[in-house]
């Protein structure tokens, strides 16, 4: 392995679509010439000896699956009788692709538009990968990896700002930052130095960002990136961290898509910031900056 390899690229890059897919001889399948309305009526009386309903069908021909049949299609658009199923289903496209050594952050980034994924291995499909595999523990784990290397890149740009000392504290409010002085105390009673800056939270890492004097750390308004800051760690980092659902419908799937891209994006404009150049830039500017409470 690389020396300079990225610590953040090398984890994701481990954790694949292939851990968490359906392996091909697990799948519920369905014919191109099956009657769609029987294929919907079999799907919703739980496939047979697997007693689960689907949301996409792989659609199978001569050993070869050649598309996916959407089972969730609502009254508004019922198949018409005697309708094939090949005359509804997706064919295969890149679009419903993805090879198995693409990582579970590739299929989060863009899973509430491609929710299905049929696996590609070798020459063939080895799988499928759903938006209803978002609980299993690999995806957990990358989550878990995405947040906490976003807060270790926080930590780094506030020691950027502040090499010496913890004068960062003065950007917390009063509770917090007793908090963390208790927390501090209490680990030098008992004979052990840790960076205090572990100490704090992640709304105090970000609070504390957005409070630094200068250019923000984050491109737009200060408000809306807390407000984007605390969605994250109210409806993704705590219930990861709690083992608890984030997301349990496929209504939650657009917002789960929308919180990965914005850690994304905010963990690349943090790993960037330089206080030097923010501050050169502040002087050009000469405004104030509000404080973010």
């Amino acid at each position: 392995m690389r020396q300079d390899a990225d610590p953040f690229d090398t984890l994701h890059a481990g954790l694949t679509v292939e851990l968490i897919q359906t392996p091909r001889d697990d799948l519920v399948t369905c014919c191109p010439q099956e009657k769609a309305a029987e294929v919907l009526d079999r799907n919703l009386a739980g496939n047979g000896a697997q007693g689960e309903t689907y949301d996409y069908l792989p659609v199978e021909d001569r050993g070869e699956i050649v598309g996916l049949f959407r089972t969730r299609r609502g009254d508004e658009n019922p198949p018409m009788e005697g309708q094939a199923v090949e005359t509804l289903m997706d064919p295969l496209s890149p679009r419903n692709l993805i090879g198995s050594d693409g990582t579970i952050l590739d299929f989060l980034r863009e899973v509430d538009e491609r929710p299905y994924r049929l696996v590609v291995s070798g020459n063939g499909i080895s799988g499928l990968v759903t938006w209803s595999d978002l609980q299993k523990l690999p995806v957990r784990t990358a989550v878990f990896g995405l947040i906490t290397g976003f807060e270790l890149e926080m930590i780094r740009a506030i020691r950027r700002a502040y090499p010496s000392g913890d004068a960062w504290s003065e950007h917390l409010g009063s509770d917090a930052k007793e908090r963390v002085d208790r927390l501090i105390q209490r680990s030098r009673k008992n004979d052990s130095e840790v960076d205090s800056l572990l100490y704090t939270t992640f709304r105090d890492k970000a609070k504390i960002l957005l409070n630094i004097d200068g250019p923000g750390v984050w491109v737009g308004s200060r408000s809306r990136n807390m407000a984007q800051l605390r969605t994250i760690n109210d409806f993704l980092r705590n219930p990861v961290a709690h083992a608890r659902d984030y997301v349990a419908a496929r209504e939650d799937v657009e917002r789960l898509q929308a919180m990965i891209q914005g850690l994304l994006s905010l963990r690349d404009q943090v790993a960037t910031w330089s206080p030097e150049e923010a501050a050169e830039a502040q002087t050009h500017r000469g405004r104030p900056r509000k404080v973010v409470e």
